[in-house]
């Protein structure tokens, strides 16, 4: 009997039972009665009374001592103390707590309903097993997984089913791409990785899946036909579309509406308009047994549930009538809640306006028909700070298609909204919603599916689309209350339910190109080339670079500068002032004499490096000229950059030996505060932390780099307004990129480095130093599976990225997997000149993939000094005492020259280095403190050909147009250039 009462009756009655029995308590001390007490109750009230008896002596004795004190005391008449006003607090305690215990018991109960249908089932976790359990087997995109990720993706089936079978038994992208490459059919890194997202988008589907089941299943919802079509379901909104009709919400007018029993009305209003009356069967009356739980559990006699308000049984009279108009079935549910027809059709219509809205044909109709006909909408919103407004003045009457919204386009309109300068809407044209509604009753009438392309003028109309003409007189009414019906629930239910599927697919779309820019971006930042590959002041050069000074420049706190050698070790440091407050020359002489003395100190480690002897009297002056060796100065370009760059040119013009290179300081800041940099440079000032940043970015900028979150390199497009969580994980796969494609010196390698070698984490990277500090380094890659935790996975996944040069294997430098050693040690060992056989007949001859043996024969051509960065264009470095210019070009370095945004005319040639690169163009520095747009229509075609330039191409640009603009008190230049 208790399971069929439902908990709600339960807790009002015994909520109704605690009251009764507090209240008559209550009464009879009031009425002076006599109530039984246990004895234990009676020493308790023993106890209370004289507490009490103390309690007031004492509160009386502080009353008085008050009173005296401000010669205020009065005499107050004490009450008689006697036995009824205890017992009566007494009871009025006990039915408080009684009404408060049965209502914390009320609110559990409901909580806990809540919690098992809405919390715990569909948005928690589920237990693995009860869902495989419910669902019986996979769904049909587990099942056919590769195909339907082929098809998204517009690839071969083929190559994604490899890629696919290689992500499930948990390898790592940059092993993919690089050592199985005939499973893939050399699908590039772009391609893996977007089938790697949608791998992950599939799982966050089948999450949900299994939280919809576990709810449905709570609910009894889970019928045959239900549990086919949530297996069927590929998309996450057709899995939402299943699990809205039994979702757990608040109230609505469909459910107001069925509580007063108009549901009979609504289904005898659906079938008149289908033409196919067959009568409605009452609503039966349940009676339902109820246990006295005050006494022993006995039953009292049987009471009805209550009934619906309506009249008593309006449907078989319907169902007796089923010619009736609308107007006089209405009028057989006209009662208490319902107090005249028009209530009784409108809340008719709401259920049924909430059963179409709720049909998954009706919604994929509205959602096909509509997906390339609604429009995105943004305006003004006004009220907001009118300077922020002016960022977005672009979008202040924007119009266009859904499908033709760029992706930048959404991310700056979100961002607009969410500064509450922009309001963004969908709009849908009244033919285009009249077209719809058509469509969907004749869908609804059981006619054939539209043509997906039909237009306007065969669009068939109410009349066209109900039933054939005899019957159109009588069911005319019918069809149009439900034509009434569905309006209001394609424009209440259904559209803003398509509205937020719309945005939720612009927002996907938006935040996937932003992944992309940011990759390349990120990608060309850190391939950049180290000063070892320069060709005129690297290793090569026919003076090499012993040293770098870093400089971080600024004006009040002095330039920070950081000398250090070519491992990157810290040799010195000082601050030095060169931009002292004006009429101070003191400081000029005392900054170019700390410079000077840093530049000596370099050029003595440069000689000892050389293995010369350094002079004893001749270090004042030390120049280039005494070794032959030079040393290059990184400078920051943030604050007080051009002054410095202009201070060093002037004051050591004549210095030999000496260069100079503008380095991007984005993220200096971060690193220098970060707890990798306390551990890399305890004794180091956080200021100077940055110096040695700047210096080493100059020296090797990826294994730099590596060591800041990539989010502050400062290299993407709307980077704050993207999911954070993918963010971090699209660039640190981005980073991972970079690195194994380089290769990693397994004995030189810092943690931050090796974290980022595939299959290893920050775990194995600390175990692998640890292993270098104790036992030296490594002899051969076979020494990494004697590491603790170090597996057979983990070596496939890394050894190949992994390099020992000068070890006791010479196949450990090159980019080799150890799995190939006996493939390339008998290619070594062939007869012949194997260099000039055909890659096919050497794959058939040692039994390898052409993609293996290709991979293979160019490392072992190309030996270890195989480094994809020598393919990028080197850092420009400038001499203090020479202009840069370029041949057969009139372009001028801004710069050197000191001309600043405001000197700015059109029609100037410029040089420039590419910043950032986005959808709609590039941000090129040109050396006057503000980058400058170089838009995509600006591009010359032989750019166009090859997708536009790449950060850090170096550039010559023509200046367009200069403007100033104020905000947030600073002066702001749009500057826009042209390379046509």
């Amino acid at each position: 009997v208790i399971e069929q009462t439902s908990s709600r009756s339960v807790d009002a009655l015994a909520m109704k039972l605690w009251e009764t029995q507090a209240v008559s308590i209550a009464k009879d001390a009031d009425a002076g009665g006599q109530i039984k007490v246990p004895r234990s109750r009676k020493r308790k009230q023993r106890k209370q009374r004289k507490g009490a008896v103390k309690g007031k002596a004492k509160s009386k004795a502080r009353a008085k001592a008050k009173a005296k004190s401000k010669g205020k005391a009065k005499a107050r008449p004490q009450r008689p103390r006697t036995a009824r006003p205890v017992v009566r607090r007494f009871a009025q305690r006990t039915a408080k707590k009684a009404a408060q215990r049965a209502g914390k018991q009320n609110g559990k109960r409901k909580a806990q309903r809540v919690q098992d249908w809405d919390g715990s089932s569909e948005n928690a976790s589920p237990n693995p097993s009860d869902v495989e359990k419910l669902l019986g087997g996979p769904s049909q995109i587990s099942r056919n997984l590769a195909p339907w990720i082929a098809k998204q993706l517009q690839l071969e089936v083929g190559c994604v089913a490899g890629a696919v079978q290689l992500f499930q038994e948990g390898s790592t992208l940059p092993f993919i791409a690089r050592y199985r490459k005939e499973k893939t059919g050399s699908m590039s890194e772009d391609d893996l990785r977007r089938v790697e997202r949608e791998i992950c988008r599939v799982k966050d589907l089948e999450k949900r899946r299994g939280r919809v089941a576990v709810a449905l299943n709570r609910g009894r919802n889970l019928t045959p036909k239900v549990l086919e079509s949530l297996l069927q379901a590929e998309t996450m909104e057709e899995v939402e579309e299943l699990w809205a009709p039994f979702k757990a919400k608040r109230q609505t007018r469909a459910q107001m509406a069925k509580e007063k029993g108009l549901e009979p009305l609504a289904a005898f209003l659906e079938e008149c308009a289908k033409g196919e009356v067959t009568g409605v069967a009452p609503v039966p009356v349940v009676s339902v047994p109820v246990i006295d739980l005050c006494n022993d559990g006995a039953e009292l006699p049987p009471a009805e549930a209550p009934a619906p308000p309506a009249p008593p049984a309006p449907a078989a009279q319907l169902a007796a009538a089923p010619e009736l108009p609308p107007m006089e079935a209405a009028a057989q549910f006209i009662g208490k809640d319902v107090p005249d027809v028009a209530t009784a059709l409108a809340a008719a219509r709401d259920i049924l306006a909430e059963q179409l809205a709720h049909r998954p044909d009706l919604r994929q109709v509205a959602r096909d028909m509509l997906q390339k006909r609604v429009t995105l909408t943004s305006r003004r919103r006004s009220g907001g700070d009118a300077q922020e407004e002016q960022r977005f003045k672009t979008y202040w009457e924007f119009d266009a298609p859904v499908h033709q919204v760029k992706p930048y386009q959404f991310l700056a309109m979100q961002r607009g909204e969410a500064a509450k300068c922009l309001s963004l809407g969908f709009l849908v044209s009244s033919d285009d919603t009249q077209h719809l509604i058509d469509q969907l009753i004749a869908v609804f009438l059981g006619k054939p599916p539209p043509r997906p392309n039909s237009s306007l003028v065969d669009a068939p109309t109410p009349l066209r689309a109900g039933l054939p003409p005899r019957a159109r007189r009588a069911n005319g009414a019918y069809q149009m209350e439900i034509r009434t019906a569905m309006e209001d629930g394609f424009k209440r239910l259904m559209l803003p339910s398509l509205q937020r599927e719309w945005r939720r697919k612009l927002k996907e779309r938006a935040e996937d190109e932003a992944f992309d820019t940011f990759g390349r971006n990120l990608k060309k930042k850190l391939l950049s080339p180290p000063l070892r590959l320069h060709p005129e002041w690297g290793s090569d050069a026919h003076r090499p670079t012993t040293a770098i000074i870093g400089v971080d420049p600024a004006f009040r706190t002095g330039c920070k500068c950081a000398l250090i050698s070519l491992t990157g070790q810290v040799l010195s440091t000082k601050t030095i002032f060169p931009h002292p407050p004006q009429g101070q020359h003191v400081a000029h002489v005392a900054a170019e004499r700390a410079l000077t003395e840093m530049l000596e100190e370099a050029m003595l480690e440069g000689g000892a490096n050389m293995g010369e002897e350094p002079p004893t009297k001749r270090r004042r002056t030390a120049t280039g000229a005494a070794y032959d060796c030079r040393v290059v100065c990184s400078i920051g370009n943030g604050t007080a950059s051009r002054e410095t760059e202009a201070w060093l040119r002037k004051q050591f013009a004549d210095q030999n030996g000496l260069g100079y290179a503008i380095v991007d300081e984005a993220g200096a800041s971060v690193y220098s505060a970060s707890p990798l940099a306390a551990a890399e440079l305890p004794d180091l000032d956080v200021c100077l932390r940055g110096a040695v940043s700047i210096a080493r970015r100059l020296l090797d900028p990826l294994a730099e780099l590596v060591k800041i979150d990539p989010r502050s390199i400062g290299v993407g497009l709307y980077q704050h307004d993207v999911d954070q969580k993918r963010l971090a994980e699209e660039l640190r796969g981005a980073a991972m990129s970079c690195v194994n494609s380089v290769g990693v010196d397994l004995n030189t390698a810092s943690p931050a480095l090796l974290e980022h070698v595939a299959g290893l984490n920050g775990r194995l990277a600390r175990s692998i130093l640890k292993h270098r500090e104790e036992k030296g380094g490594f002899k051969d890659r076979q020494e990494l599976l004697k590491i603790k935790g170090f597996g057979p996975k983990s070596f496939q996944q890394a050894a190949g990225f992994l390099r020992i040069f000068g070890g006791s294997e010479p196949l450990d430098a090159l980019p080799i997997h150890p799995e190939s050693y006996a493939v390339a040690k008998s290619l070594q060992d062939s007869p012949g000149d194997a260099s000039e056989a055909s890659v096919e007949a050497l794959a058939v001859q040692f039994g390898v993939g052409v993609e293996t043996m290709r991979d293979i024969r160019g490392a072992l051509v190309e030996g270890a000094t195989s480094d994809p960065r020598r393919q990028e264009a080197p850092m420009r470095i400038k001499e203090p005492g020479k202009k840069t210019t370029q041949v057969g070009s009139t372009a001028i370095d801004a710069q050197e020259e000191g001309i600043t945004a405001s000197q700015l005319t059109p029609q100037m040639r410029l040089l420039g280095v590419v910043k950032n690169v986005v959808a709609f163009g590039a941000f090129v520095d040109v050396g006057v403190g503000h980058d400058g747009l170089l838009h995509i229509s600006n591009y010359p075609p032989e750019l166009r050909e090859r997708s536009g330039p790449s950060v850090n191409d170096q550039v010559e640009v023509t200046v367009l147009s200069a403007e100033r603009r104020q905000e947030r008190g600073k002066d702001k230049w749009r500057i826009g250039l042209t390379m046509r």
